[in-house]
């Protein structure tokens, strides 16, 4: 039986607190154990290196902090298609916005089935470990993510 191929894609910049939420929960994941159709991808502050990855998967996944009025700690699970890539611009903290590079994605028809699990973070500063509050959410993430991997 053909198994889809489910990439869990963490972006973030490890040396910037919570800005590094992604990274820490492939980091996370790689605890737990994953179907052997799962790939884990630490993607870091990548913008169009991902095509590759989001070209090879049947289902992508990806866990990423981003900007919104909610308290620090809020969690949200959209699919992409939700967001208007040119007024929801801002929503990502990095300089080559994951938005754009599925826009590019999707003019391409290289897009899988995507699940954007996005954490709002509490502190952008320099250091590699996650702030309490968002380290308290690291299970709920870690949950969230085997769900979809379930669905």
């Amino acid at each position: 039986m053909f198994k889809k191929k489910i990439t869990i894609l963490g972006i973030g910049n490890l040396l910037l607190k919570d800005e590094g939420v992604g990274i820490h929960a492939i980091e996370a994941l790689k605890k737990e154990s994953l179907p052997d159709n799962v790939e884990l991808v630490d993607g870091a502050a990548s913008g169009f290196d991902l095509l590759p990855i989001i070209e090879q998967c049947d289902k992508l996944i990806v866990i990423d902090a981003i900007k919104t009025a909610e308290p620090a700690g809020t969690i949200y699970q959209f699919d992409p298609k939700q967001i208007d890539v040119e007024r929801d611009l801002n929503m990502s903290l990095h300089d080559v916005d994951f938005f754009q590079v599925l826009e590019f994605a999707s003019k391409h028809k290289w897009l899988p089935e995507i699940l954007m699990i996005g954490i709002v973070p509490n502190e952008i500063c320099l250091s590699m470990e996650l702030s309490d509050i968002i380290k308290a959410k690291m299970p709920k993430i870690v949950d969230l993510v085997k769900q979809a991997i379930a669905a």
